[in-house]
């Protein structure tokens, strides 16, 4: 499954020095909300799917995000 992020939030996930994205996704496969942080136990429950920063940063490098 391929997701569509937009150029803004990739150069945000880019800068980050979070641990965890937790985030949500439409049936269009786009990120509706997202939420960086280093806390996964504290937010965990209030999205659909979490990764590594460090994983979605390979990716955004490779242009090429695999769920």
């Amino acid at each position: 499954m391929k997701l569509n992020i937009n150029f803004a939030n990739q150069v945000q996930i880019n800068r980050t020095n979070k641990d965890f994205i937790l985030f949500d996704i439409n049936p269009d496969n786009k990120i509706t909300a997202f939420k960086l942080t280093n806390d996964l136990t504290r937010y965990r429950n209030r999205f659909q799917h979490f990764r590594l920063v460090d994983i979605i940063k390979q990716e955004i490098n490779n242009k090429q995000i695999k769920l």
